[in-house]
């Protein structure tokens, strides 16, 4: 499995990642905690979730559907059975919240009924070209788009997280909002705590340094560069987020793309 991953326009580039097309064939692998959103477009497909394992079955009876995924903090189990086309777009840490006016805070999956609207206007969409596809789900994004109050505070706690050291209580202060609004923005703008998206930006940052070094990291190293502050609680932290060890963890991957798209086969 290949990924190509494509950008979005510059009208959309403040909320969404980026685009990418794959094509299932009873595959089976687990995909990693992220502080991003994936939603994807599937063609004709009974896709259930439960207990960290998200069912994708071929069946024509299906109509095309939208599903999200909030951010997760454990390996989730993707097993699809047929041949399953998708279409995924990877919204950054606030992104999808500035499209739909439902809350789904906390919730692990669900489907996009705000964009029901797109399915019935495109019933054709996967024999388009590339190019066409992007297009229309930019066009109706755009649409769709109304940023939520206090975006900007969301924007700056992310980026101190990124860059400092700090605690939940100190970004809260340098936004000049207090820790419970901080964490109630959160909730309705990443849909998760600011703690957890914290924990899986620091996650992906781990794997990004030991990535660029190959074989020769070395997890002191990376813990505190991390922001960890020692080895044994980096790897405590590792452990319940893969289910592994760094150095199994990378043993046991594919890596699919330049954009850090990591999953584990099973068949």
């Amino acid at each position: 499995m290949e990924i190509k991953t494509i950008k979005p326009s510059p009208h959309l580039e403040k909320y969404i990642l980026f685009y990418y097309e794959l094509e299932l064939n009873n595959e089976a692998y687990y995909a990693y905690p992220s502080d991003c959103n994936v939603v994807c477009l599937f063609k004709n497909a009974d896709v259930t979730y439960s207990n960290n394992e998200i069912k994708i079955t071929e069946d024509s009876s299906f109509s095309n559907s939208f599903t999200a995924l909030n951010k997760f903090t454990t390996p989730l189990f993707v097993n699809s059975k047929g041949v399953v086309k998708e279409f995924v777009i990877i919204f950054k840490a606030f992104g999808l919240s500035q499209f739909i006016t439902k809350n789904y805070n906390r919730i692990p999956f669900f489907q996009i009924e705000e964009f029901d609207d797109f399915l019935k206007d495109n019933p054709t969409f996967f024999n388009k070209t590339e190019i066409t596809k992007i297009k229309l789900i930019e066009d109706f994004l755009l649409t769709k788009l109304n940023e939520k109050k206090d975006l900007e505070i969301i924007l700056k706690s992310i980026s101190l997280m990124k860059s400092n050291e700090l605690t939940i209580h100190q970004i809260a202060k340098k936004c000049n909002c207090s820790y419970k609004k901080l964490y109630r923005l959160f909730l309705t703008h990443c849909g998760i705590t600011p703690s957890i998206l914290r924990k899986n930006i620091k996650f992906r940052y781990s794997l990004k340094k030991m990535k660029s070094k190959n074989s020769f990291f070395k997890l002191s190293d990376v813990a505190f560069d991390s922001g960890f502050y020692d080895q044994a609680f980096f790897n405590k932290i590792f452990k319940k987020l893969t289910s592994e060890t760094p150095k199994h963890f990378f043993k046991n991957v594919s890596i699919l793309s330049e954009k850090e798209i990591y999953f584990k086969n099973i068949k």
